[in-house]
């Protein structure tokens, strides 16, 4: 059994999950109801399109990673506590096969639920504005599927380091919190906490470069900053208002190369790459020194 079959395996047995399939159809209403009721009254207008996917992009960086991390968390966790990880490796497979058979197949999900609700979006802008900006749809769909393979590499490495269901539902739960939730709520996000920790605990000047840096850490706001990158200027979304200048608007075409070059949308690329790659070769590690007895 080779890496490609044991994607197939996989993906065959996983897109039989009705929580998969309801997922899939809740993105693809949303994505309807959103090319519907967004970009004012019906005709040809290519900027209100742009619009509607500018939108689509905000929902699925709140609920791509749900699907993803749904969709993959029970990848390896799941097989070792049902004891089917012994079944894979007692046939002529290495654990990097299965490993990389396990992430083809997930991602292969992934991909397959971001085309539908892509789908269900292009569609509807069709019928109702007559327009399709390729640039915009295309950089945006590219963009949204690294994004969700983001986190499907998160959620390969936490079932790669857990044996049981519980505790990969719990690493799921939290790694949302982590990576997502922080950065939705400004009360608890991520830099406000490292605020509290420079001025109060360590009795130092505010640096609000230094909290957004940390704050951009997150794959979240990455995917945001990414996303700035295919769309128009006009669309664009300012992230880290606090470390413009003064003299900067936030509407301003200089507004990205007025931050400092680690906050700027093209940084985003460090910070996907770095989310992509890192957590796959922790999870690989970790598999690969398991005890699956």
């Amino acid at each position: 059994m080779s890496t490609v079959t044991v994607a197939k395996k996989d993906f065959k047995a996983a897109r039989r999950s009705k929580l998969l399939w309801a997922a899939a159809v809740v993105l693809g209403l949303i994505a309807a109801f959103v090319g519907y009721v967004s970009g004012g009254a019906p005709g040809a207008d290519a900027e209100q399109v742009q619009r509607l996917f500018r939108v689509l992009t905000m929902i699925l960086g709140v609920l791509l990673p749900i699907v993803a991390l749904v969709a993959s968390y029970l990848a390896i966790a799941g097989e070792r506590e049902g004891g089917g990880i012994k079944f894979l490796l007692s046939l002529p497979n290495t654990r990097r096969g299965v490993f990389v058979g396990k992430l083809l197949s997930r991602n292969g999900i992934v991909a397959g639920g971001v085309a539908f609700m892509y789908v269900a979006a292009i569609s509807v802008a069709l019928t109702r504005h007559g327009a399709f900006p390729a640039a915009v749809i295309f950089g945006t769909l590219l963009v949204t599927l690294v994004y969700g393979s983001v986190f499907v590499s998160v959620a390969m490495a936490m079932s790669s380091a857990v044996a049981s269901r519980s505790r990969a539902i719990a690493g799921a739960f939290g790694t949302y919190f982590a990576l997502v939730i922080l950065y939705l709520v400004p009360g608890v996000s991520v830099a406000a906490i490292a605020r509290w920790v420079h001025t109060t605990l360590l009795g130092a000047d505010a640096n609000p470069d230094l909290y957004n840096a940390v704050q951009y850490t997150s794959p979240y706001l990455g995917y945001q900053k990414a996303v700035n990158l295919v769309l128009p200027a006009e669309l664009r979304q300012i992230v880290f208002y606090s470390s413009l200048p003064d003299e900067i608007s936030y509407g301003s075409a200089k507004a990205n190369t007025a931050l400092p070059f680690y906050l700027q949308d093209e940084f985003s690329v460090v910070v996907l790459a770095f989310w992509l790659v890192v957590p796959l070769l922790i999870g690989y590690w970790l598999f690969e020194r398991a005890d699956l007895e």
